[in-house]
């Protein structure tokens, strides 16, 4: 696969490419003038072929689509502790979510602050970078459980050990998806009534209790095989 490189506001015609771009294709990657990359860009969903005329020169070729998620995908996350919100953005971005909401529950261990979407946008284009992927998933971060819910999606899925296979649910569903998942303490009763009063289905992976930051690419890789 073409090295792929993220930038903004793609047009046919010759710009510098920014320090940090300019450092990443020619210290990290090594290219030199005459070669070539794609550079896309996450917030429109284009790209376009790109080849290296100076050390932080870039000759842009006609911006075409890129290759977006299939379908729209909402993962909602009771925020984790730790780096363990990376690796689920990551994943995320990886399995095709087109929007990723961490949110406060009951359970979490710290609140983290509103500056650290910032780092995990840089995850999840780096993801998309990685993966090949044309776009990357809106991140918020919410205060309140009931609000990150209420989103629009054809179907819902609120993830817990004591729900009913999730399987079955996937499997009849068409259109959008939405998942939501607990921290590493779980969800609340209330929480869990909150989400089935929403029309959340309340549904388990498997026999066995999953870490949090290992549920997403276990739900969203299950979803992929239905879609």
């Amino acid at each position: 696969m073409s090295l792929r490189v993220p930038m903004a506001d793609l047009a046919p015609g010759e710009r510098d490419l920014g320090a940090k771009a300019a450092r990443y294709v020619s210290r990290v990657h090594r290219l030199r003038i005459g070669d070539r990359f794609v550079a896309f860009d996450p917030e429109m969903g284009v790209e376009c072929d790109a080849e290296l005329v100076g050390a932080s020169r870039v000759l842009l070729g006609a911006p075409r689509t890129a290759r977006t998620a299939a379908r729209e995908i909402t993962w909602i996350h009771g925020c984790p502790k730790g780096d363990k919100a990376d690796a689920i953005a990551r994943d995320a971005t990886e399995l095709g979510a087109t929007r990723i909401v961490f949110v406060h529950t009951a359970r979490i261990v710290a609140r983290p602050p509103a500056a650290r979407v910032a780092r995990w946008e840089r995850v999840a284009r780096e993801a998309a970078r990685q993966c090949g992927r044309g776009d990357a998933p809106a991140i918020t971060l919410e205060a309140s459980w009931e609000r990150a819910l209420d989103t629009r999606a054809d179907a819902r899925v609120c993830l817990d050990p004591s729900g009913g296979p999730l399987r079955d649910v996937l499997a009849k569903a068409r259109g959008s998806l939405a998942f939501a998942a607990g921290p590493e303490g779980g969800l609340t009763e209330g929480e869990l009534a909150a989400a089935t009063a929403r029309g959340f289905a309340v549904c388990r992976l498997g026999e066995f209790t999953m870490r949090t930051e290992t549920v997403a690419a276990a739900a969203l890789g299950a979803a992929a095989l239905f879609s």
